[in-house]
């Protein structure tokens, strides 16, 4: 009881000086608490044939660190799948030591980035167009991953992997051969003949596997149909041609499910289908699709190189789906895609350009798509601007380094401020302790001699009871040794108090 106070005080400075040291740190080195940043690809897995393209984000997640810097080489089977371009839209990355470039003779896709601000949640850093070219696993993965944060703290965490089912191409459906159209019986009614029979309706579940949008372009000659055969239907006709209201005229007795037409010229195609039963044949629905199988005209690309900059002059033409877009590569490495609006007179401008000879590479897509590409090689002029080149802008006096060393001073100062305080209080506790500690020994010495005295006569008073049973002995036995025990202990726990607060 006599040492609370006093000890209540130093727990507080404690508790002060803690608070003072972790708020100062905290503010000083954030990064030092980092979580671990995660690398993982999206999606992780998916199921394509051969001759497909599909893309797969590489995102960082940054897990509350402050990450700012992200490299590695991400390694896949090229057996399997190919790179087919890189993009960097969107990317958190603005500072890039090394974009990513990709080799499919080594499977391998090596990229260096930084950003000027760090990354917060899921962010994909670059995006990978793979294509198809083989059956099998395509495994995609990643080795010497660094995702720094801060000053060059490490916080790499997980990194994620990626597999890719490759199956073959849809085999084509035989034909079935067309059968003449039976003679249609007379329609009747269940009612002597009162009134004619329900015909079918017009289809209404179309559906195409090599052909899923009715006003998609696609680069396959095959074309598969497939729908559902209600029940009552005793056959059905389809026929594929260019028109768009065409009556089929092919019967299949039985009804078929599916079809596949090979080998279909370019252009806009259109399936007809109809239902029979027994009172007749339905009307028939409709399904379009479009087809472009050859890529756009070849071209010729010319580049001319400038400071930090260069002018493509580039242009081609596709007869068939239409020119979708262009992909523009240096070195390899995807830098842009544009429209065939984004063209001035066959012209196009890239800037902030890496000195030095470069290699430019324009692939023309349909909308089918289908590519075409052209490649020519500049020299690109100039230096890269140093990081305070062309600064004008005055640095203020009252940087971080200011606001840190003032909010530590002035912590300091009330650190200083409590101790002097709490030592004057103590030393005033000390002098009133010393004397209730004094007083608390007398007390307790005069409490535990007429305790004692108590004890002694009860302790003698059965000393002399007749019959008194060995245990019994034993029991005041040890009664009094504990009574000695007990007196020893308080004389030096008094002894000790008056020591401590000499």
């Amino acid at each position: 009881m006599v040492h609370v106070p006093a000890f209540g005080g130093l727990l507080r400075i404690g508790g002060y000086v803690a608070v003072c040291v972790a708020t100062t740190v905290a503010f000083l080195a954030p990064a030092a608490f980092a979580n671990a940043a995660n690398l993982s690809f999206s999606p992780a897995s998916g199921t394509y044939s051969t001759g497909q393209t599909f893309t797969v984000g590489v995102a960082v997640n940054s897990d509350g660190s402050q990450v700012n810097t992200a490299q590695g080489v991400i390694t896949f089977n090229p057996s399997v799948v190919t790179v087919v371009s890189i993009s960097r839209d969107g990317s958190p990355l603005n500072l890039w030591v090394e974009e990513p470039s990709f080799s499919n003779s080594a499977g391998t896709i090596t990229f260096s980035g930084g950003a000027t601000t760090p990354l917060s949640g899921t962010r994909n850093i670059f995006s990978i167009t793979f294509r198809a070219v083989a059956q099998g696993t395509a495994s995609v993965g990643a080795r010497d991953i660094d995702i720094l944060a801060g000053a060059g703290q490490d916080v790499t965490g997980t990194i994620g992997s990626g597999s890719y089912t490759i199956t073959a191409a849809a085999a084509p459906t035989p034909t079935p051969t067309p059968q003449p159209a039976p003679t249609s019986p007379p329609a009747t009614s269940g009612l002597g003949g009162l009134g004619a029979g329900i015909t079918p309706q017009a289809p209404n579940n179309i559906n195409s596997a090599t052909h899923a949008e009715s006003d998609e372009w696609y680069a396959t000659s095959t074309a598969t149909f497939s729908w559902s055969v209600p029940s009552g239907i005793v056959s059905v006709r389809t026929l594929l041609d260019d028109q768009a209201t065409s009556t089929p005229t092919e019967t299949q007795t039985p009804p078929i499910a599916t079809i596949t037409y090979e080998d279909i010229e370019d252009g806009i195609w259109y399936f007809h289908l109809a239902f029979e039963n027994r009172n007749g044949w339905g009307e028939a629905a409709h399904r379009r699709i479009q087809i472009d199988t050859v890529p756009p005209e070849a071209f010729d690309l010319r580049v001319e190189g400038g400071d930090l900059s260069a002018e493509l002059f580039f242009e081609t033409e596709d007869s068939g789906s239409g020119l979708a877009e262009y992909v523009i590569e240096v070195n390899g490495v995807q830098r842009e895609r544009i429209t065939p609006n984004d063209l001035v007179d066959g012209q196009y401008t890239l800037t902030n350009l890496t000195p030095g000879e470069a290699t430019f590479t324009v692939i023309a897509i349909d909308r089918a798509g289908n590519t075409t590409s052209a490649e020519a090689s500049a020299l690109i002029t100039g230096e890269l601007p140093s990081a305070t080149q062309g600064s004008t802008e005055s640095v203020s006096p009252f940087g971080p380094v200011y606001w840190v060393s003032l909010i530590f001073a002035a912590l300091l100062a009330i650190v200083i401020g409590m101790l002097i305080f709490e030592r004057r209080r103590f030393a005033e506790e000390k002098d009133r302790i010393k004397i209730e500690a004094v007083e608390a020994g007398e007390r307790l010495v005069s409490i535990f001699d007429v305790l004692r005295e108590e004890l002694e006569e009860k302790i003698l008073t059965l000393s002399h009871k007749p019959n008194m049973t060995d245990t019994e002995r034993q029991t005041l036995q040890s009664l009094k040794e504990a009574l000695d025990i007990s007196e020893e202990l308080l004389d030096k726990e008094i002894e000790d108090v008056r020591k401590l607060v000499k």
